[in-house]
């Protein structure tokens, strides 16, 4: 928190052994977590440094975080138009929110405590849901952006986290974006301001990677911006039809994931 004291006031390091202080510290911050046990919890404390760009959900805490470092372009500017920012932030902050629906954070009540809180039929019904967008994503092929080499596939199961609140995030953020037009209508047409919200979205997440990095993200539950952009519109039936995608091509396939409608 913004308060605490020095982390490490008493730890002497070695600028020679590299390892060594990586071990030490690891000492300091799992004796530290454990005398935080059965104590209150201090909401002024985060997990991230408020100049990183990133954003995340805590199971336990029930709370999203989004540091200072996200609120700035391409994510978020006061000055961008509203599909802009529904676009591209909103999608993040639907993302987040999703998270306490996935297929982790469904196993947390409101106050955070790790509580079995669905029926069976839903339950089942989740999972089934779910499948689907563990086997769409198992199909999305990574390759080198140098050579076009096949580096390898999305795990469906690793990433179904990450995937489950990608969908729900952008269709989230999408009727968010048309609930405020109710309010505050836009300087655009209503097919233009659309266009906009899903141009802002992926180009948000537009990166790219050299052969080393695609290969670490084949191992992380996050995949590649590219297949992250592309499973969620495919699940779109809105940007298919915003766009006019023909039927059963790329960005709109007859069959589509639909977990969180």
């Amino acid at each position: 928190g913004p308060e605490n004291p020095q982390l490490y006031p008493t730890l002497t390091l070695d600028s020679t052994t590299y390892l060594n202080n990586r071990w030490k510290i690891s000492q300091v911050n799992i004796d530290t977590n454990l005398k935080l046990n059965g104590q209150p919890v201090d909401k002024r404390n985060f997990d991230l440094s408020p100049q990183e760009v990133n954003a995340y959900y805590s199971p336990p805490l029930n709370q999203i975080v989004f540091p200072a470092g996200i609120l700035q372009s391409p994510f978020f500017n006061g000055q961008f138009d509203a599909a802009q920012n529904f676009g591209a932030i909103g999608a993040f902050i639907g993302h987040e929110i999703t998270h306490g629906f996935d297929n982790i954070g469904r196993n947390f009540d409101g106050d955070g405590n790790l509580n079995s809180w669905w029926s069976n039929a839903t339950n089942t019904a989740f999972k089934e849901k779910a499948q689907c967008i563990s086997d769409q994503y198992d199909n999305f092929v990574v390759n080198s952006e140098v050579t076009g080499t096949k580096l390898g596939n999305v795990s469906g199961k690793l990433s179904l986290g990450e995937s489950i609140a990608d969908n729900g995030g952008l269709k989230t953020s999408f009727r968010a974006y048309h609930e405020y037009l109710k309010k505050f209508p836009s300087q655009y047409t209503k097919e233009a301001g659309d266009k906009l919200f899903y141009l802002s979205y992926a180009q948000s997440s537009c990166a790219k990677y050299t052969d080393a990095y695609l290969k670490v993200l084949l191992a992380d539950p996050h995949p590649p911006n590219r297949f992250r952009v592309t499973g969620a519109l495919q699940n779109d039936a809105e940007f298919a039809r915003v766009f006019k995608c023909p039927i059963d091509s790329n960005l709109n396939p007859s069959k589509k994931c639909l977990l969180w409608e």
